[in-house]
C-alpha cells in the first residue's frame, strides 16, 4: 500500500520511521501546509514532496494518513474523501 502524508510536524518521524519496520505500506509522498516543511522531510526520507493539492491528486496514492493539527484536520478529511 502506497501511503501520502499530510502534515509534516513533530508527531510526523515517528510515522516515517515506522515506515523501516513494516513491510505492508510505504510512504511514497509527504504535504504540509507550508511547502518547505515537507520538503525538508521528503529530503530526509527520500520521498516526494507535494503541495496538498497536488497529494490528494496524486494517482500512486492508496490512503492518506492526515497528521495535521487539530483545527485543519476535519478539512483535510473532507478533502481525502473527495477525492
Amino acid at each position: 500500500m502506497k501511503v501520502g502524508v499530510i502534515g509534516c510536524g513533530n508527531i510526523s518521524s515517528i510515522y516515517f520511521d515506522s515506515n523501516k519496520i513494516y513491510n505492508n505500506f510505504e510512504i511514497v509522498a509527504c504535504a504540509d501546509i507550508k511547502y518547505e516543511i515537507a520538503k525538508k522531510s521528503a529530503d530526509k526520507y527520500n520521498i516526494k514532496a507535494q503541495s496538498v493539492d497536488e497529494i490528494l491528486l496524486n494517482p500512486e496514492i492508496d490512503i492518506i494518513l492526515n497528521l495535521t493539527i487539530p483545527s485543519a484536520h476535519k478539512e483535510i478529511i473532507c478533502r481525502t474523501l473527495e477525492s
